[in-house]
């Protein structure tokens, strides 16, 4: 597939509908606790997924926790990333 980047591309504005359903759809940090090497972060919940479906989990190869019930895979990049990320 070949990208043509000298064209330019008209981009719709944003209405302001679609700035509420994104902003709805956002994950947020709700809450913080740190306790000894702990840190622990609330996340809103986009998806609606109750706490009996986060529960049944399998933690494959160290790397990733999979919710069967839900057919979702968190990385570890996701817990990672962020503190291993170089200063800019």
């Amino acid at each position: 597939m070949r990208v043509n980047l000298n064209k330019e591309t008209k981009k719709q504005p944003i209405t302001t509908k679609e700035r509420e359903i994104s902003s709805q759809n956002e994950v947020k940090i709700l809450n913080l606790a740190v306790h000894l090497e702990k840190l622990t972060a609330q996340l809103s919940d986009v998806k609606g997924v109750s706490t009996e479906k986060l529960r049944n989990y399998e933690i494959k190869r160290g790397k990733n926790i999979y919710f069967p019930e839900i057919d979702e895979v968190l990385g570890i990049e996701a817990f990672t990333y962020g503190f291993n990320a170089p200063c800019e």
